[in-house]
Formats: structure tokens, sequence, C-alpha cells
């Protein structure tokens, strides 16, 4: 006979995955996206970004051989890309709404952001993106697709930050690139934009240390690991017409099983080589989000799509991101991670993200449904491990309520 503690524990998880899965949009979302599209529209993005859940793949194919319509296989393909190609899935009719709340919920009005620059770049596809920074990861706000190969340019570059800088306004900002964005053009539009930034320079970049010194590249100053400097007001490169601005140099020493043994030239208007350095180290967190949407996550870099439709699949990857990166900071605030993955105290830094975490619980929850009949034979034929079950019954009954 099975535990009567169980039985009622396990009613009450079916009931909360029933409730979870039908309403899977947050409110806010729905209210923006039913906004745009037609109530057969909203169904099939629901739909859609269920299955990018599920599946973690976002191939056109691997999508219209599971969308749940009674149709052949040509006519589902056919259905969905007519529907990837509507004007309302494009970022800035669908997306910017959405992230616009978000942002409000998330942040008081006048606080400091860091956006990141960054782009990515397979095969045919070179993707330019600005993201906010937040926790451990970023969150995708604006993007559009190179035509070209290779590093954007000083207009390419502008295209994506205006229309984030006009969608946050009211909020402190400051701009982190890489080498990629160090241009000094760049900075120049940056203060006329009255917004912080932060860019890594080439180490041959020339600078101008005392008005009656000459220029130098930036690997001749004097420098040596460890040290920390920052010097103010300075003319970087030999261009003119761009003002002057603050340059802090960092040599981290190497230490134990460190890799990299490298200086850091940032350009930037923050005021202290401290602010510098603490903003610019956020960019990396950029990376693990390009991560998250390639092969740890979404497995972005196997779609074969136009550019139109793969634009929109982009704004269904990041409505799925952000849900599933909610869930996972909701799911470690109940203290039931160690249910979804692997949790080791010994390392220093977390091993997986509060995105894994909401996407893999989900698709634990989605295993014990569906396998709940075999699920529950084991449990009876286990009744030693009782007091464990109970538990565990009762970690998925919290991580079904983080959604």
């Amino acid at each position: 006979m099975p535990d009567e503690g169980c039985e009622k524990q396990k009613k009450r998880v079916n009931l909360g995955f029933t409730l979870a899965f039908n309403h899977m949009l947050p409110q806010f979302y729905q209210a923006c996206v039913q906004a745009q599209l037609s109530q057969a529209q909203f169904i099939t993005l629901q739909m859609l970004v269920e299955l990018l859940q599920r599946e973690r793949c976002i191939t056109l194919e691997r999508l219209a051989m599971l969308f749940a319509q009674p149709i052949q296989f040509e006519s589902r393909r056919r259905n969905l890309q007519r529907f990837l190609s509507l004007p309302p899935l494009q970022p800035k009719a669908m997306w910017f709404p959405i992230v616009k709340h978000w942002v409000k919920q998330q942040y008081g009005r006048g606080k400091q952001l860091c956006l990141a620059i960054d782009r990515t770049q397979w095969q045919d596809h070179n993707l330019l993106m600005v993201s906010l920074i937040h926790g451990k990861r970023a969150i995708p706000l604006y993007w559009r697709l190179l035509d070209k190969q290779g590093q954007s340019n000083l207009d390419e570059q502008k295209s994506v930050i205006a229309p984030v800088l006009r969608l946050l306004h009211g909020y402190r900002l400051v701009l982190l690139g890489d080498r990629e964005f160090h241009s000094i053009a760049l900075a120049a539009w940056c203060v006329r934009q009255r917004i912080g930034f932060v860019f890594r320079l080439p180490k041959s970049t020339t600078v101008k240390t005392a008005e009656n010194s000459d220029f130098e590249r930036l690997d001749a100053l004097p420098q040596s690991p460890g040290t920390t400097q920052f010097h103010v007001q300075l003319q970087v490169t030999q261009k003119t017409g761009f003002g002057k601005h603050n340059l802090a140099l960092r040599w981290k020493r190497q230490h134990r099983s460190d890799k990299a043994n490298e200086v850091w030239y940032l350009l930037t208007n923050l005021e202290t080589a401290e602010a510098a350095l603490k903003r610019y180290a956020l960019r990396f967190r950029i990376e693990g989000m390009f991560k998250d949407f390639k092969s740890g996550g979404y497995d972005m870099e196997h779609c074969h799509v136009n550019h139109e439709r793969f634009l929109a699949l982009l704004g269904l990857i990041a409505i799925a991101y952000t849900i599933s990166t909610e869930r996972g900071t909701r799911i470690r605030r109940q203290h039931v991670q160690q249910y979804v993955a692997r949790v080791n105290s010994n390392r220093r830094i977390r091993q997986h993200s509060n995105f894994w975490i909401g996407l893999y619980g989900t698709l634990w929850i989605d295993a014990m449904d569906a396998w709940s009949v075999w699920a529950e034979r084991l449990m009876r034929l286990k009744p030693q491990k009782r007091s464990f079950f109970l538990r565990g019954l009762r970690a998925l009954s919290l991580i079904q309520s983080a959604f």
C-alpha cells in the first residue's frame, strides 16, 4: 500500500503542475504580447516558447516536427515560417514593452544599470547585441544581424545602443565594451548622450600623458603585475576633436592556476579606477548569456532560417530565457536547487546559473508528471526511503510554486 502522506503530496504536486503550465507566461508578458497578436498567433507563440523550454532547440525543422497541429509536416513548417515573418515579432514591437515592464519591476527609477555591448559570429550569422547585466548573467535588450563578417563599425554600434537608451530613459546607464568597441568616437558619443562608459583599449593604442610629452603606446607605460593606475583627462589616440578621457590600468597578478596574465587598459568617464574596474568585470556576463543561447541552452548556432525569422526567434528566446532565469531565482530562494542540479559547496563559484536551474527544473517536473505511474511504483518498492520521498515531493511542490 502506498504511503498516505505520499499520496496526498502527489495529488498536490500534479495539481500544481497543471496550473503552472496552463499559465506559463507571466501576466505582464501575456498583456504585452496579446496587444500585438491575434488570439491564434498568441497561442502559437506560447506553444513555441514552451517547445523552446522543453526541447532546447530553435531549428525550424524540430519546432515544426513537434508543433501540436493535426496537419501535415510541410504545412506546419510553412505555418511557422509565416508566423515568424510577422512584423509584431520584431524586437521593438514585441520585446521592448515586455523588457520595459520587467526592468521597472526589478529596478527603481534612477538606479544605475550596466549595459554590455558585444558581438558573436558563427557560420553566416554576425549578431550584435546590447544586454543588461542582471545577476550572474545578462538579459538581451536589443540586437541586429550585420550583413557582413567581422567587426562592427561606429554606425552599427550606435544603431543598437540608441534604441536601448530611449527604452531605459530615466536610469543612470554605464556602457561596457571589449576591444572591438574602443573607438574614441564612440566614447565621445557616449559623453554627448550623458551615459557612463568603460571600454577596453588595445595595448597598441597611443596616449599623451602630459601636455609637453609625446604620444606613446599603452604597453610602453610604466607598469608591473599586481598594480593599478588611474590617469585623469588623457588624450587618447592622435585624432583630435574628441575630448579627453580617463584611463584605468590594471595588471592582475597571476595566481595558481590562472592562465591569463594580461593588462586591462580601460577608457572611461567614471571618476575612479575602482569604479571602472568593478563595472568592466561585469561585462563578461554577456558571454555566459551567449553560451546559454548556444550550446548551453537553446542551440542557436544550428538554426538555419532567413534573417527576418531569425530575429523573431531571438525574440522568443529572450522571452523563454527571462522566464527560466526568474524561475531559477525563485527556486534558489526556496533552497531546493539541489533537487534540480548538482550543488558543490566546495566550489568558489556556483556550478549552475539561475537560468540553468529554472530550465532544468521545468524538465524535471515534466518528467515526474509524464512518468508518474513508474515513479509511484518505485516509491512503493522502496519503503525504507519514505522520509526522503516525502522531502522530495515537498521540494517538487515548492519548485512548482516558483512557476
